[in-house]
């Protein structure tokens, strides 16, 4: 009984099955993990499409007016008015100011001033020079607000004061209280001294061109002149040069420029045919033709543009920023990440032939036979690209049937028009990218038009370049020659 009673406590343990489910999803999770792993830690390849483009190149200077100027001083002390508008072209003996040496003028003017209006045509002028202001203002040079204020204030007043003279001309032929002056000569008026009315390219100088040291003058601030002091210039000559610092691509461009208008005389001189260059002024986008010289001061370079016209639209301006317009250059548009090199063997184009119907391009190559003689070998190598001097052959192309390399630093070539012999050695790097349309990476050479900080233009259609809409790797650093690409 009791054995019996014992056999009955014996627990046999219920092993329960496997959890298939809990084990696929196990085994999912370790996929997922072990796949963000190799995502976050793995360098991503990314592409571009090539398109055709251009670059507009941004060619902006500021250079100084030259003219031919001539300041006037006053031959009294007084009171002064203006009956000359500023860029105004006025003749001989016509009236551009007057003195009142008593201040009866200057009241009998204050005291009409109410009972004067404006015209519509000089309201016209005011809202033009603030128009003008307002599409070249810029938050980077606040200065120029005091400049606008202050040529605003002389417009109104000389506005002003031609509608009060007029009405006030018969006092000089009853009273005689003022003294009116005339041009002494042809010219467009300013009402501006800076110093540089007698500079020409005799005296050019770096110095002109620090802006923060230029110092102008409106004589049209004051209503008190003393005898001697300038009152007003002409600018007599429609002729005029705007000089500007050149920098090392400029200089380049307009050196070219000029030697391409040079031409050669049978006696082997020189002559030198006047160059043009295309600009737009910032001022109010006119775009002109001027002619174009280059002149070194102190070892730096300056242009020079020289115009016959447009002299009275920029008057009032010592300093004008303007663009050289200079044709875009059009080709393939990639960015300059996709950029590469690679080195390649140089061979004097001179051994560079072709063999059989298909005018296969290679080189020959010395070998040596079985039985010991030298033999000439033609090798279908891939010439990349060829200048005036040498061919470019990948020293890492291979025989598709022996997987050798076609040539190796060493091997003799063989020129077939003579006897003479190259080795194989030189080296030196092509610029390229890495095209992806076959899902591996394969260079392909380019040559660089333009550039900027971002993009390059390339040449369309040279030899194992590239064409419109291939694949090209975007940042060539991230990848190798050859490697395959996964999508």
């Amino acid at each position: 009984m009791a054995g019996s009673r014992k056999k009955n406590k014996k627990v046999i343990k219920y092993r329960r099955p496997m959890n298939i489910g809990v084990v696929f999803f196990g085994f999912i999770a370790v996929y997922l993990i072990v796949c963000v792993y190799t995502f976050f830690n793995s360098t991503h390849i990314s592409g571009y499409e090539v398109i055709a483009g251009n670059l507009a190149a941004d060619y902006h200077y500021t250079g100084i007016a030259l003219r031919t100027e001539q300041v006037f001083q006053s031959e009294k002390a007084g009171y002064i008015s203006y009956y000359a508008r500023e860029d105004e072209k006025v003749s001989v003996n016509s009236a551009v100011y007057t003195v009142d040496e008593s201040g009866r003028m200057a009241q009998a003017l204050k005291d009409s001033a109410g009972e004067l209006s404006l015209s519509e045509e000089d309201y016209n002028q005011i809202r033009s020079e603030i128009a003008v202001y307002m599409s070249n203002a810029s938050d980077m040079n606040f200065s120029e607000v005091y400049d606008f204020k202050t040529g605003i204030n002389a417009t109104i007043l000389d506005l002003m004061n031609q509608n009060m003279i007029a009405q006030l001309d018969s006092a000089e032929e009853s009273g005689g209280i003022f003294a009116r002056y005339n041009a002494g000569t042809s010219g467009v008026v300013e009402y501006y001294v800076d110093g540089f009315e007698n500079a020409s390219l005799e005296s050019l100088s770096s110095s002109w061109f620090d802006q923060e040291a230029y110092e102008r003058t409106n004589l049209r601030t004051e209503e008190l002149v003393g005898q001697g002091e300038p009152v007003y210039k002409l600018i007599t000559e429609e002729t005029w040069k705007l000089v500007f610092p050149l920098d090392e691509e400029m200089e380049t461009y307009l050196l070219d420029k000029i030697r391409e208008n040079q031409k050669t005389a049978e006696d082997g001189t020189v002559i030198q045919n006047t160059t043009y260059i295309k600009i737009r002024m910032d001022k109010d986008k006119e775009e002109l033709w001027p002619s174009v010289t280059v002149e070194y001061r102190e070892g730096k370079a300056y242009g020079v543009l020289d115009f016959v016209n447009s002299m009275i639209r920029y008057a009032n301006d010592r300093f004008l920023t303007f663009e050289v317009l200079i044709e875009e250059t059009r080709g393939l548009k990639i960015p300059k990440t996709a950029v590469t090199e690679k080195e390649f063997f140089v061979i004097d184009k001179n051994y560079v032939t072709t063999s059989g119907s298909n005018n296969n391009m290679g080189v020959m190559k010395q070998t040596v036979g079985e039985d010991g003689s030298s033999q000439a070998e033609f090798v279908n190598c891939t010439i990349y690209y060829q200048d005036e001097e040498y061919a470019y052959v990948d020293p890492k192309e291979e025989n598709f049937s022996t997987s050798e390399k076609l040539l190796q630093s060493g091997d003799m070539l063989i020129r077939t028009d003579s006897a003479e012999y190259y080795q194989v050695g030189q080296t030196a790097k092509l610029k390229g990218v890495y095209n992806i349309n076959k899902g591996y990476t394969v260079f392909r050479q380019i040559q660089i038009l333009y550039e900027n900080e971002e993009y390059c233009i390339v040449k369309e259609g040279t030899s194992y370049g590239l064409s419109v809409y291939d694949h090209i790797v975007l940042n060539a650093d991230t990848v190798n020659e050859d490697e395959v690409i996964y999508d």
